[in-house]
């Protein structure tokens, strides 16, 4: 009977285990002073090229071209048994290396006079408030929400979501108004395609419910370019990345990556894109602020993870 099990692991290993720990603490911290001094070397070479007049998100950039920390092996006369303990942990070791190495060059940044904030890493342009979508009850009610934050909006009524698209990419409007997702958090492929295709950006998202409280679809007010909500006390704020799912691995780092910010991951979804006429799958990721904003992680992506594509940062408006 499993009830009768009586099981204690020895002592003397749980000791062990707690003095390897301790030698780990202490080797960490010495990782910190090394990947410090990088950090102040990094920060010399920024002023320099911002005094060059280079821009903040282009000098990011430029610097993940070059940067790179390499990756660590197990040593020499490791047991065939350890290896694979070994290999992942230090490929997370490579991966934390990289995230406090973000976070210690945006202190040393600051420290020296160059701050950074959400929008140097998402461009953003106030466009005019003229919204295009297709009108019904649902559409009607998440515009009601979603424009409350505007000055003078007005509506563009069209007959399809391909048609808002069309006008959005055109410039013929500011915004569009479009369905995102379906109970459960299931993205509308049409939708997704339409903003994938566009390249457009998500600046607000609020949940329609209808007359009957039965609906539970949700809407997305999207432009062409990004728009920072300002961060208050209480709010539900989210970033929206899309990677390539062809490299699993990518997946995998920025998902431990995630969490070394203070980051929960709020959605997942896998999502079929055309390209160049062939369908590839990519990843949708929704990430909640845990309360220190999304500063360290876009650093981190315009460092390590150029290839992952922010689509945008908004509020959860109710």
């Amino acid at each position: 009977m499993a009830g009768d099990i009586n099981f204690q692991i020895n002592e003397k290993t749980l000791d062990n285990l707690e003095l390897f720990a301790n030698r780990t603490s202490k080797l960490g911290e010495l990782r910190l002073l090394e990947l410090a001094d990088i950090a102040v070397s990094l920060s010399d070479l920024s002023l320099e090229m911002l005094g060059a007049g280079i821009q903040l998100y282009e000098l990011f950039s430029m610097l993940g071209e070059e940067l790179r920390l390499g990756s660590y092996s197990p040593h020499s006369t490791a047991l065939p048994g350890s290896i694979g303990y070994l290999g992942y942990s230090l490929s997370q070791l490579s991966r934390t290396d990289l995230a406090a190495l973000t976070s210690l060059y945006l202190t040393e940044l600051s420290a020296r006079g160059v701050n950074v904030f959400e929008d140097s890493f998402l461009p953003s342009i106030k466009p005019n408030e003229l919204v295009a979508y297709v009108k019904n009850s649902f559409s009607d009610e998440a515009y009601d929400v979603l424009s409350q934050d505007m000055i003078s909006p007005r509506v563009s009524y069209m007959r399809n979501f391909n048609e808002c698209a069309m006008a959005l990419d055109a410039g013929d409007v500011g915004f569009c108004l479009l369905p995102l997702e379906e109970r459960g958090g299931v993205r509308l492929p049409t939708v997704a395609e339409l903003i994938y295709r566009y390249d457009f950006k998500i600046n607000a998202v609020t949940p329609v419910f209808g007359f009957d409280g039965n609906a539970d679809l949700k809407y997305a007010l999207v432009s062409k370019h990004f728009t920072v909500p300002e961060a208050r006390a209480g709010d539900d704020r989210y970033l929206e990345l899309r990677i390539s799912a062809s490299d699993r691995s990518t997946l995998s780092e920025l998902l431990s990556v995630f969490e070394y910010f203070g980051l929960s991951v709020y959605l997942i979804n896998t999502v079929r894109l055309m390209t160049d006429g062939e369908a590839g799958a990519h990843y949708s990721l929704v990430l909640r602020d845990g309360g220190e904003g999304f500063i360290a992680v876009l650093a981190y992506l315009a460092l390590f993870a150029q290839d992952t594509i922010p689509v945008g940062v908004y509020k959860n408006l109710e």
